[in-house]
């Protein structure tokens, strides 16, 4: 048993995983599922191109077939072919076994709909890349908005724990003081209330620290049973984006990974306008066919001394297009509708895209003003509270302005705590609308 209660918390830190930041990015990357699946939309995209090119390349096929003709048709000729004028004569045609082989070569040479598609299928692809790379950007802003999330909690819980901590032992000291009828008993149920609620707290933060770390392992791809252990600091990370250059940057949307991808979509537009317009054009076909044939009336297919007869022949094959009911016009009509919405919705995403680059800066710039008030209002209410407490030990203050002062601190705390979750996230989103489409 000792020896079990020595190794296991060893094995135990063996089998967390310790984060940084930037490492429950790059582990994200590699292991989370809308990602994993995203990067299946590409290989997808790939694979239609493929298709696609192999439809202008040469399509050779072959075929058996065989047939036994169990009831041979029957013919009626005129009796005057044979001498029975008068009469209708029975006549059985063919052999009682049938064999084929054959093998068909056909090459494209022109098709309109063809060199269309070939182009929209490697726009799709180049589309499915830069939508990648969109969902790379979304989740880093996921991953990083959980990591800060629980962050957040367990400093809140820290400051919850040390407190309780501090208060219980305040508590004691007055419960003695009490029984040695030196004080009321109104400070110590003001003390024990204040320890009860500071367990409340404690024991709701350590919920929520679940519920945040499982939505982290989330959007990591791990499973629940996993444990993390993150190694970087809230207030380490808070001052890397308060040094960060975001403000300096500046916002060009054509470089920006939603408008690239409606970019493309609108290129994949154009390109169908042309595919219907392509239903117009001739097409060009080649193909050559050689074939041989076995009739028997005894089953003697392999018999090398029986004959088998070759035939072959090769041919183009054109075909015009002439009238349609109109349905070729309804389709190009409807593929020109298609793109003049694309079109609008570039104009919409463009303005939007403006919109939310100013409301994210300023938003960085309110948050980070709050911030700095909040800190420093914190710094009040600690020295404050702590002031109090030494006024208390020493008799000077009630019990009263213990609990008074101590919620003061306690709401500071938390609402430094929430400008700083609210800080980085607005970091987070300028920095996502300030991210530039990168090759792939």
């Amino acid at each position: 048993m000792a020896v079990l209660l020595a190794v296991a918390p060893k094995i135990w830190a063996q089998q967390a995983k310790e984060l940084s930041l930037q490492q429950a990015i790059d582990f994200a990357m590699d292991h989370n599922y809308g990602l994993l699946n995203s990067e299946k939309d590409i290989e997808a995209a790939k694979q239609m191109v493929r298709e696609q090119t192999g439809r202008g390349l040469p399509q050779i096929n072959a075929s058996v077939g065989y047939k036994d003709n169990i009831a041979r048709p029957t013919s009626l000729l005129p009796g005057e072919f044979v001498g029975q004028p008068g009469t209708d004569v029975e006549i059985q045609f063919g052999t009682r076994y049938n064999a084929n082989m054959s093998g068909s070569v056909t090459q494209l040479i022109f098709s309109g709909e063809y060199l269309i598609g070939l182009k929209a299928a490697r726009t799709f692809f180049e589309k499915s890349n830069i939508d990648f790379f969109k969902n790379k950007v979304a989740l880093k802003k996921q991953v990083a908005e959980s990591y800060y999330n629980v962050l957040a909690v367990r400093e809140a819980l820290r400051i919850v724990d040390s407190t309780l901590q501090t208060t219980q032992k305040l508590y004691n000291e007055t419960k003695q003081t009490f029984d040695a009828g030196l004080v009321e008993d109104t400070d110590v149920d003001q003390l024990d209330l204040l320890v009860e609620n500071l367990k409340a707290s404690k024991t709701n933060f350590t919920n929520q620290l679940g519920v945040t770390e499982a939505y982290l392992k989330f959007y990591l791809g791990m499973e629940s049973t996993d444990t993390i252990l993150l190694t970087d600091d809230i207030n380490q990370l808070i001052d890397l984006k308060k040094q960060s250059i975001l403000l300096e940057k500046q916002f060009n949307y054509h470089h920006n990974p939603d408008y690239a991808s409606l970019f493309k979509q609108k290129e994949i537009s154009a390109l169908q306008v042309d595919l219907a317009k392509s239903a117009y054009w001739p097409s060009l076909n080649a193909n050559l066919v050689a074939s041989t044939d076995a009739q028997r009336d005894a089953w003697n297919f392999f018999d090398t001394n029986e004959k088998w007869f070759f035939s072959s022949f090769w041919g183009v094959t054109m075909n015009i297009p002439i009238l349609s009911g109109g349905q070729r016009r309804a389709k190009v009509k409807q593929a020109k509708i298609a793109f003049d919405q694309v079109n609008l919705m570039e104009k919409q995403l463009v303005t939007q895209l403006e919109l939310q680059y100013q409301t994210a800066k300023n938003d960085y710039i309110n948050a980070m003003l709050v911030l700095n008030n909040k800190e420093k209002n914190r710094g009040v209410a600690e020295k404050i509270y702590n002031k109090t407490q030494e006024k208390y030990v020493n008799g000077m203050a009630r019990s009263l302005d213990i609990l008074n002062t101590h919620s003061q601190y306690l709401t500071a705390e938390n609402e430094y705590i929430n400008a700083s979750v609210s800080f980085l996230r607005a970091a987070e989103s300028l920095e996502a609308i300030l991210t530039e489409m990168q090759s792939q």
